[in-house]
């Protein structure tokens, strides 16, 4: 009376698996070649870190001082949201609001490249 139903496998292919996994904060990261300490740039970072991304960003091509302002000012905005921002390098930093970490893959990828 009561047959049995065979359950259907549905295969995907890679992209549609892809469209459908779930990324990781590490995943959704922005990288970043600071090339000028304009307002744009520095506004661009700090929405982007607002809108919940975290920012990998290379001061390489700007001067000292330039990077020195920059950095205070991103700091200050992740600090207000609650956030987080890490030396990766001589002028490399990550940045990120306090959610963007909340699924360590970020803490991961700060602990395997080190300064």
């Amino acid at each position: 009376m009561f047959g049995r139903r065979r359950a259907k496998t549905i295969q995907f292919d890679q992209k549609e698996q892809k469209k459908g996994a779930a990324l990781t904060a590490f995943d959704r990261i922005q990288h970043v070649a600071v090339t000028s300490s304009s307002q744009e740039q520095l506004l661009g970072i700090c929405d982007t870190i607002m809108s919940g991304r975290a920012v990998l960003a290379s001061f390489d091509k700007v001067s000292t001082n330039e990077a020195n302002y920059m950095l205070s000012f991103i700091s200050g905005v992740v600090y207000a949201l609650g956030g987080e921002n890490f030396k990766m390098d001589n002028k490399l930093f990550l940045f990120g609001r306090k959610e963007a970490f909340d699924d360590g893959s970020l803490y991961q990828y700060v602990e395997e490249n080190k300064a």
